[in-house]
């Protein structure tokens, strides 16, 4: 397929397959849900994004946008159960599991996990690795090394469907110090999500089945999987560059802890409402502790953002990968939910849910 024809195809998916669903129960609903078509539509426009979902969900609605192609050689459309790699955002999933473990008395939020990780090859070449908490695993404040850098991308080049284990990811930061003492300040990186995936395969025989067991069972998220599902046509594939290169198979082999999910929108506004609104994942005072930021960062909790606007504080988690973004927030305040999901990734930082927040509390 030549450009201008990408581009073509682009612009009629758009305009003529752009399809949009909600459940309405009202006319403020309905008006809602056009507010959230368009700041999506113009959104994928302005950042020349493929496709996308942007979900709000309130106590009297649910309303869900889509506009655009998930899967562009099959023209396949988005629609609201297609299924997109979440990057970071799955860390808070991850994060809600351990805690779920911290809760029933399998793991200690506060004692080191040396005893849990030491299996792992050459885990004792890995700075801090056998003086950091679990807690300083999940608030990113352990100075442990981010294997994901440069060498580690080249080699997911070369190797794009290989899913990479724990002691292999963790081999590209072994030759970085710490970036400081545990608990002494705050640096996010990956390795700690790598490190909690692999305590939660650990407990459960694989990290999908300690989601399966903490999260997605009790949220009831049935269109969620670690890495690539079965249902390819439910998928949306992932694009890069101006001429759309697929680099879908990156993101699918993605499964260790620190971005292991695909999910639907639906499924992840089914996670912010059973973990902060019902409280199904975790009890209130542990909840109280994830929403916490740390001494060295108050804007980080345990695997969870904290932020505010106009409209309130909120709760949630970004994340980008290559052909993918991902975000969510909650808004305890009026108990309500925002998702994007999108197959590419955006020209410029400005979150789409500024604008969806700023659309639905203004009508």
């Amino acid at each position: 397929m030549t450009y201008p024809e990408t581009r073509n195809l682009i612009g009629r998916a758009f305009f003529a397959i752009s399809l949009s669903f909600a459940l309405i129960f009202s006319a403020q609903a309905n008006s809602q849900l056009m507010g959230m078509e368009k700041v999506l539509e113009d959104y994928l426009a302005q950042q020349e994004l493929l496709g996308g979902v942007l979900l709000v969900s309130a106590p009297d609605q649910i309303s869900i946008a889509v506009s655009g192609i998930a899967d562009l050689n099959a023209n396949i459309a988005v629609t609201p159960q297609t299924r997109f790699y979440a990057a970071s955002s799955g860390k808070s999933v991850v994060a809600a599991a351990v805690l779920a473990f911290v809760e029933d008395g399998t793991l200690q939020l506060d004692g080191k996990v040396w005893p849990l990780i030491k299996d792992i090859d050459n885990i004792a070449q890995l700075a801090n690795s056998d003086k950091v908490t679990l807690r300083q695993l999940l608030n990113h404040t352990s100075g442990l090394p981010d294997y994901l850098d440069e060498d580690f991308f080249a080699a997911s080049m070369r190797q794009p469907s290989k899913e990479w284990s724990p002691s292999e990811a963790i081999g590209f930061a072994l030759e970085f110090p710490a970036t400081g003492e545990p608990g002494k300040g705050f640096e996010y990186s990956n390795t700690n999500y790598v490190l909690l995936g692999h305590i939660l395969a650990g407990i459960s025989g694989s990290l999908e089945a300690a989601l399966e067991e903490k999260v997605f069972s009790v949220a009831g998220m049935m269109e969620t999987s670690v890495g690539r599902p079965n249902y390819a046509s439910q998928l949306a594939r992932g694009y890069i560059e101006d001429d759309f290169l697929d680099v879908s198979d990156l993101a699918w082999a993605s499964v260790l802890g620190d971005g292991p999910i695909v999910s639907t929108a639906g499924d992840l506004a089914k996670f912010a409402m059973a973990l902060f609104r019902d409280k199904k994942i975790i009890g209130a005072k542990l909840l109280r502790q994830m929403q916490t930021g740390s001494a060295a960062d108050d804007s980080y909790g345990l695997g969870i953002g904290i932020d505010g606007d106009e409209w309130g504080d909120w709760f949630g988690h970004a994340g980008s990968y290559d052909g993918f973004e991902a975000d969510f927030r909650y808004y305890p305040d009026g108990e309500v939910v925002f998702v994007f999901l999108t197959n590419g990734n955006p020209l410029d930082e400005d979150p789409i849910l500024d604008a969806a927040a700023e659309s639905f509390f203004d009508k």
